[in-house]
Formats: structure tokens, C-alpha cells, sequence
């Protein structure tokens, strides 16, 4: 900020009010792109319907997103899986036993995918996104199936689990669970805590299977 020409001094550890502007302005588009989609989906997303539901330029949004949609959209995606891993890293570590680390990677993806418009969009399997979303899908479930594939690995070395199946295929397969129970969240958010109980089932099954 400046007065008569003159920089104001910053506080230190204080973020300057023009750099509040911008992440204010940037999180402004990022919503109004969630919300666009939600509404009218991928195809009616276009750059001006999310600058009108902004209240802003094309010109500003371009500022902050020079690939236009592609970018706000790969942005938003990427957002929520750095907040499902850092959720299940944290539940992660604290818990024991195979079931206990499979629920700790799945409930922060369902906590987040029950959210309005959040796991609608995190769920979504347009095809025509692909392009758009390729850099960033699958970068929270590649990082959970190397986080299940060991702790499969130590539950066979441990011998709660004799399957011969390669672990990195059971860890593959129980993603591949989760993601269809996130699906179901994202349009029955209330149905969360039964999800949870089948994946538990799913993990027993296979220690019983043993």
C-alpha cells in the first residue's frame, strides 16, 4: 500500500494488503469456478461465465489463470488432494493395525468429498476434463496406494495377512473402493459413516481371508 508516494512499512510476519488483494481476488475465481461447474458443468464453464460469477474481467482472470478454465480447474483439483494427504498422512501415523490405517486414509477423502459442490467435483469423471485435470489426477491415490502397498507388505510380515496377492495390487484395489464410496458421498453425504463401515468390512474380509 502507498500514501502520497510513499511505501507504508510492512510489520514483520504481516502480509502486505496488496498481496491480500490477490489470494482474496484468486480464491474469488476459484469458487466461482466450483460453483459454475457445478451448475452447468465442464462445457458450460467457460472463461466468461466464471469471470461474470466473479464479479471480474476476462482480463483479471487470465492475470491469475493464463490457461483460462484449464488452469482454474486443475488448481481447485489439485487443492483438495494436498488437503486429503495431509489429513490421511496425519491419521495415518497415529494409527494401528491394517483396518485402522485403511479407515485413517479414507475418511479425510470422504469427510472431503461429503462437502457441497467439493466432492462433485472431486468425483466427477467427465471425459472431456481429461486434458485439463491429467497433470494433477491421481496424485493423491498414486500416494495412498504406496502408503496401503506397505502397510499390506507389513501386515503379510507380520502374518495377520498370508494372501499371496501382491500387496501393490490389494492397495490398488482398495483405492479403487475408496473412490467409489467418495462418489457415493459426494451425492449422499449422510451415507459417510456406512461407507466407512463397508470399507472396514473389505479390510477385515481380507485379514480373515488369511
Amino acid at each position: 500500500m502507498e500514501l502520497q508516494g510513499h511505501a507504508v512499512a510492512e510489520m514483520p510476519g504481516r502480509v502486505p494488503l496488496r498481496e491480500q488483494n490477490r489470494r482474496r481476488t484468486r480464491r474469488v475465481l476459484l469458487d466461482a469456478a466450483l460453483e459454475v461447474f457445478d451448475e452447468k458443468g465442464f462445457g458450460g464453464a467457460t472463461v466468461e461465465a466464471i469471470a461474470a460469477r466473479a464479479g471480474a474481467s476476462k482480463v483479471t482472470l487470465y492475470s491469475y489463470f493464463p490457461a483460462g478454465r484449464d488452469d482454474l480447474f486443475r488448481t481447485l483439483y489439485e487443492e483438495i488432494n494436498e488437503e486429503v494427504l495431509d489429513r490421511a498422512t496425519i491419521e495415518h501415523r497415529e494409527a494401528s493395525g491394517l483396518v485402522g490405517q485403511v479407515l485413517a486414509l479414507t475418511r479425510p477423502l470422504l469427510d472431503i468429498g461429503a462437502r457441497p459442490l467439493i466432492g462433485r467435483f472431486y468425483s466427477n469423471s467427465d471425459p472431456t476434463m481429461e486434458p485439463a485435470l491429467a497433470p494433477v489426477r491421481g496424485h493423491a491415490s498414486r500416494a495412498v496406494v504406496r502408503l496401503l502397498t506397505d502397510d499390506i507388505t507389513e501386515a503379510r510380515a507380520a502374518g495377520t495377512m498370508a494372501s499371496e496377492v501382491d500387496p501393490g495390487v490389494l492397495a490398488e484395489l482398495l483405492v479403487g473402493a475408496t473412490r467409489a464410496a467418495l462418489r457415493q458421498v459426494a451425492q449422499e453425504p449422510n451415507l459417510s459413516q456406512d461407507l466407512l463401515a463397508g470399507v472396514a468390512a473389505l479390510v477385515r474380509g481380507l485379514l480373515r481371508a488369511a
